[in-house]
């Protein structure tokens, strides 16, 4: 029996070896080929795997990217398939997905390369401290997709952090893509073999094929969509051109709608049916991944009924791309959601909710207009004495309270952070010294009533300030925080003096 070998990069065979076994591919077999990224040695061993399927006479396909290697290593005259993408992973999540994880600094390794990562480093030239100076140079952090075939993943993924000295994140996928780009690949392939075989399979085979193509190259249509909406319009595209549906519904499993149908809500809750015929032209069917439900396609009055089978098999594999897409798009949304609160959290601080030190000094380091300032510093008098005498929860209100009063004194515009235990600054991008005295006053009577309204004496505000109003363009932030500085400790001992 004539067989397909698939070359592809021992970094992602895993991933295509368990493909083939869930699909029962009993004529493909998956041969890895040393991955030549990080050592051109591997040429030879990978030329030599070439040279002995062909003269074994079986077929081959390969998969890879557009720069491997191993595409000059392929005979001209040989009959091997080549498939060919912009990245390795481009197998397991769509491009403008990598190119994302890419820009923002992510470092995209593979399950093939976490086994051996010890291996690979090794061959790569690497120590410890050459391998985090290398790494840490190009990356923020390892991205790792997981598509759960092993379960020694996490003590990997930590092993090889601690080595390199980076954060890692794992992100969960199917295999719905590879799945249906090799079903696609070795339907094709069992096609081209059977020419001169029964003609009836023959048939079922290219109309197979045909399903396939079009299954691909609705992957590549929609799968660059980061919008759920963009997402669900493609798809009733779809469903009106290639089956003529005259009537579409989009049900979506996040929406409360009271007015939807009560079959709809029996596909919801049934979690064993992936369909429902309806009465009249049409069928229910939903959009899942994994456990997840999305939604629920409710198409009908297709302008020909007789196929209404043949569309229905072709809609399952397409809510199959739907339900990764909109997976996909999902874990796109909390990938940024997490770089928000990241974001946030770095240059924030936690008690306050005010800008922080970190904030601050970026600020100095990117300030590069001509634009004069105005610089406050203030300082909280005798917050050891309530931190000492009553705990540090009631030195936690003081600093909150101190922070509300001058987050609403500033205008919004103006920047307000806590650069200390004890310590606070504001930032105005102008030089006014009327406006800072008039800001002065208004500090002043907020506190004044705060503190005839807070029964508690160890709570009650006092808060020695100077501030620091620029003359020239030389007077830069960091100047004005120093002068200010200056005098906010001229009025604390000026305080301690007269008390």
């Amino acid at each position: 029996m004539k067989t397909l070998s698939i070359f592809v990069c021992e970094n992602f065979a895993p991933e295509f070896t368990e493909v083939v076994r869930r699909e029962h591919y009993d004529d493909v077999f998956v041969t890895p080929y040393a991955c030549m990224c990080e050592s051109k040695k591997n040429k030879a061993s990978c030329a030599q795997l070439i040279q002995d399927c062909i003269a074994s006479t079986d077929d081959g396909l390969i998969f890879c990217s557009k720069q491997c290697d191993i595409l000059g290593l392929v005979p001209e005259e040989s009959s091997f398939r080549i498939i060919k993408t912009n990245y390795c992973v481009n197998h397991l999540a769509s491009e403008d997905f990598i190119e994302y994880i890419l820009h923002q600094g992510g470092y995209i390794i593979g399950r093939g390369w976490l086994n051996n990562w010890e291996r690979h480093l090794e061959n790569a030239g690497f120590d410890r401290d050459t391998a985090r100076c290398f790494y840490q140079d190009f990356c923020k952090e390892l991205v790792f997709f997981d598509a759960n075939i092993d379960t020694d993943v996490e003590s990997k993924l930590q092993e090889l952090s601690r080595f390199l000295d980076l954060p890692y994140v794992s992100i969960p996928i199917e295999l719905e893509t590879l799945t249906l780009l090799l079903r696609s690949a070795v339907y094709e392939w069992r096609l081209h073999k059977s020419k001169d075989e029964n003609t009836e399979s023959h048939a079922e085979m290219q109309a197979r094929c045909a399903e396939y193509s079009a299954i691909l190259d609705l992957i590549g249509r929609i799968a660059t969509y980061t919008s759920k909406r963009a997402t669900i319009d493609k798809i009733k595209e779809i469903f009106v051109s290639l089956f003529g549906s005259q009537e579409f519904t989009y049900w979506d499993g996040e929406a409360k709608d009271h007015d939807m149908p009560d079959e709809i809500k029996t596909l919801f809750s049934d979690s064993e049916s992936l369909y429902l015929n309806k009465q009249e032209n049409g069928f229910l069917i939903k959009v899942q991944q994994n456990d997840t439900i999305y939604g629920v396609i409710d198409v009908s009055n297709f302008l020909f009924p007789q196929y209404l089978e043949k569309y229905l098999n072709f809609a399952i594999e397409i809510s199959k791309v739907c339900g990764l897409v909109l997976s996909n798009i999902k874990q796109y949304e909390n990938i940024r959601k997490s770089e928000k609160d990241l974001h946030y959290l770095s240059f924030h601080d936690a008690l306050t909710g005010l800008y922080n030190r970190a904030y601050i000094n970026e600020l100095i380091q990117t300030q590069a207009d001509e634009r004069q300032h105005t610089v406050f510093i203030f300082d909280i008098d005798k917050l050891k004495y309530t931190n000492d005498t009553f705990g540090h929860l009631e030195g936690d209100k003081l600093i909150q309270s101190v922070a509300s009063v001058l987050k609403h004194c500033f205008r919004e515009k103006d920047t307000v952070a806590r650069i200390g235990g004890d310590e606070f600054m504001a930032i105005q991008a102008e030089s006014h010294l009327e406006r800072a005295l008039s800001i002065s006053e208004r500090i002043q009577s907020a506190i004044a009533s705060h503190n005839q309204n807070e029964p508690k004496d160890h709570l009650k505000m006092s808060v020695s300030y100077g501030f620091a109003v620029s003359q020239t363009k030389d007077d830069t932030i960091a100047v004005l925080m120093q002068q200010a500085d200056q005098r906010m400790y001229a009025n604390k001992m000026d305080k301690q003096a007269n008390s």
